[in-house]
């Protein structure tokens, strides 16, 4: 597509208004990997025509935007990030987001018991992995055993999302026709849990948000645990930016107004006969990454285009 026409906040006479923003993590030249990953800006810039972009200080990106309310900007990896980013997008002089939903459209991994490749997740629950104490114990210690939620924390670290707006959101996404293929198929193959086994789906679950990419069935129960202990359900999906991106919209009373998709690329342990580093370091590459990103942005789009409705 041509290069968008560039506005400086300085010289905007009438601030950019915005019906929708929508967040991706990372574009290209955000990440560095040995395999060439598809990365989460591209489908939009392919379908929707972001003619002119907007230079917002702090942000991670410019803003690029359409002439029909929608609106786009990487966050940058990780929750220090995307917090940064959504900030400088509410105090942005030549951007007003006071009547936008802004909605997180990205990857991310996936509880076998919850999911499986290719499915896509709508959050009602935002919870933060990393904010808990933890300390050493023995090799069969329980990992629920070794740590505990935070005895001097000021709030619980966990976000409800607005359900009116979550179920409003999924009933439009609901039957979006999601691909699939041959290669999330056999992975599918080697797990026993019935969800990791079925089809790509459209479903609601809470979101586990942390700066570590961990992997493996011993953090999967502390996670679990930790997701109950918030009274957050069962946690479907694991990423690195919604509880910043929640965080900043929550400090100036937006939490209503945002939504968060996810589909999913890989799973959060091995199956049975692996080892996690094996799993870790085989089972992400770009054929899972890019039916999970082209799932989300089915999905994402469809309740973008009812949003500008």
């Amino acid at each position: 597509m041509p290069a968008p026409t560039r506005d400086d906040p300085g010289d905007v006479a009438t601030p950019v208004e915005p019906d929708v923003v929508v967040l991706p993590a990372f574009a290209a030249g955000d990440v560095t990997a040995e395999a060439d990953l598809p990365n989460e800006v591209e489908p939009w810039l392919d379908e929707y025509a972001f003619d002119r972009e907007l230079a917002v200080p702090g942000a991670n990106a410019p803003v690029r935007y359409t002439d029909d309310g929608v609106a786009i900007t990487p966050t940058g990896m990780g929750k220090a990030d995307a917090a940064a980013t959504v900030t400088a997008l509410l105090r942005a002089p030549g951007l007003d987001c006071s009547d936008a939903a802004f909605l997180t459209v990205g990857i991310a991994g996936a509880s076998p018991e919850a999911g499986t490749l290719g499915s896509v997740f709508i959050a009602d629950h935002v919870v933060d992995w990393d904010r808990k104490q933890r300390w050493d114990g023995t090799a069969d210690d329980d990992p629920v055993e070794t740590m505990r939620l935070l005895p001097y924390r000021p709030h619980d670290y966990a976000y409800g999302l607005d359900d009116d707006f979550v179920e409003r959101a999924y009933e439009w996404a609901s039957d979006v026709a999601l691909c699939d293929t041959e290669r999330a198929r056999e992975h599918r193959e080697r797990y026993s849990q019935d969800a990791a086994r079925g089809a790509p789906t459209v479903a609601v679950g809470t979101t586990l948000c942390g700066d570590e990419f961990w992997h493996g069935a011993h953090h999967a129960e502390a996670a679990r645990w930790l997701v109950d202990r918030y009274d957050a359900g069962e946690y479907a999906t694991t990423e690195m930016e919604d509880f910043g991106t929640a965080a900043a919209l929550d400090r100036f009373d937006r939490t209503e107004s945002y939504l968060s998709v996810r589909g999913v690329v890989n799973f959060d342990r091995p199956p049975e006969g692996r080892t996690a580093r094996e799993g870790i370091d085989e089972d992400l590459d770009a054929a899972t990454v890019e039916l999970g990103l082209e799932n989300a942005f089915r999905v994402g789009s469809r309740i973008v285009d009812r949003l500008v409705e």
